[in-house]
């Protein structure tokens, strides 16, 4: 769901990661969400392509590996 309205003005980069993230979910996770919520256990196989995608350590400084957002 896209809220026009709350335009926070973050910025292009944030914007494009948050699409990407957004289509990435959509066709990985969204058909898997009830079972990940009823196992309560998040599937090991999206850690490598959370990873793939450099959303691993994002919030991490760039001089420590991370992408420093």
């Amino acid at each position: 769901m896209h809220y026009p309205s709350l335009n926070f003005a973050l910025g292009e980069t944030i914007d494009m990661l948050r699409d990407q993230v957004r289509s990435f979910v959509a066709a990985e996770l969204a058909q898997r969400a009830a079972q990940i919520d009823h196992d309560n256990l998040f599937p090991a196989d999206m850690w490598r392509k959370f990873g793939d995608m450099g959303l691993l350590g994002i919030t991490v400084s760039e001089e420590y590996g991370g992408a420093g957002l």
